[in-house]
This record gives structure tokens, C-alpha cells and sequence, in this order.
């Protein structure tokens, strides 16, 4: 008999990508994924302590990926727009993350790092206080998030309509929020 596969935490996060893209949301599962890796469930519980720690792991991979390719300007649209547009070819990379991250936060210690170019940012070029412009980022976070869950929501299915439909939408919806916060904050000054 072959020795156990050695698996560890990054081992089981692509799994997870790979069922979640692959058999979509509904099919996750500690025993799914532990026959992905060709090992026990019980070997998954040393490296993840549940389904809930999994998730909160997706979405903390997600938000990560977002926070690390943050456009260097500093200019609020311009920064807020790169968010938007990372976040969702993210989620378009791992099309079933999305009912994922639709549901689940991020931990502290991945969001934290990009706080203070968001409200240094945001001060610039708004009359924001800083619970304001988390909670702008975080709209839009969501808004963003809920576009992919239409697009992609049925993960492994295809998106029910074609791609520029939805590039269409996206940019109708991320426009107008900008806009919306350029209307409702204006410029700092």
C-alpha cells in the first residue's frame, strides 16, 4: 500500500476552487474533498477546522487577490473602479468562489493591510468620514459580488446569457455607483 498523500492547507484550498468551479457550491463537502485529495475527512480537520473555516478560507483567497492587485493610484474612481474589475475577473477565474463570497466575510487580518490606502484615498478626493468609505468599499464589494452571482451563480452550468451582456451590466452598474458616490460625497476640498 502507497503512503497517504501529504496534504496541507494550500492543498486543500485548490480542491475546494476545483469543486466549487467544478461541481458547483451545492456539491462541497469535508467528504468531497477529502476524495479529491484521495485521503480521509478526518486528515482535513488538522489543517481546517470545519466547512465554516473553508469558506471563511475562500473568500479570505478572493479578497486577497483583490487587495494584491490594487491599482498605485491613489485617486478614489480609480481605485475603487481597479477593485471592482480585479474582483470580479477573480471571481470569474473561480466562477463557484461567488456564491462563496456572496455569504461569507473576510478575516480582518486580510483586509486590514488595504485599509489605509482605501481611507487615504478616499480623503483625498471625498468628504467621507472613514465608516463612510468602508462602507462605500464594501457596497461595492457587494455590488460587485452580486453581478458575478447572477453571471455566475450555477457554477459548473455556463452563465445563462453571453459574456457582453454581462460586461454591459457590469459596467452600467459600477459606472453609476461611482457616480453616485461623486454626487453624494463630492470633492474634498
Amino acid at each position: 500500500m502507497s503512503p497517504a498523500p501529504r496534504i496541507d492547507a494550500e492543498a486543500i484550498l485548490r480542491a475546494t476552487f476545483e469543486v466549487l468551479d467544478q461541481e458547483g457550491f451545492a456539491a462541497l463537502s469535508m467528504r468531497t474533498l477529502a476524495a479529491r485529495l484521495q485521503v480521509k475527512a478526518a486528515s482535513l480537520y488538522y489543517h481546517v477546522p470545519n466547512k465554516a473555516a473553508l469558506l471563511r478560507l475562500v473568500a479570505d483567497r478572493v479578497a486577497a487577490q483583490v487587495i494584491a492587485a490594487l491599482p498605485p493610484e491613489r485617486e478614489w474612481r480609480g481605485l475603487l473602479d481597479g477593485m471592482a474589475r480585479v474582483l470580479r475577473e477573480t471571481l470569474r477565474a473561480h466562477p463557484g468562489a461567488a456564491a462563496v463570497v456572496a455569504v461569507q466575510d473576510t478575516s480582518p487580518e486580510v483586509f486590514e493591510p488595504a485599509v489605509p490606502l482605501v481611507l487615504s484615498s478616499m480623503r483625498a478626493g471625498l468628504r467621507v468620514t472613514d465608516e463612510e468609505a468602508l462602507h462605500l468599499v464594501q457596497s461595492l464589494y457587494v455590488l460587485v459580488t452580486g453581478l458575478a452571482l447572477a453571471e455566475f451563480g450555477n457554477a459548473p452550468e455556463p452563465p445563462a446569457a453571453p459574456a457582453a451582456y454581462y460586461d454591459t451590466w457590469f459596467d452600467i452598474a459600477v459606472s453609476t455607483f461611482l457616480a453616485g458616490v461623486e454626487a453624494r460625497y463630492g470633492t474634498a476640498g
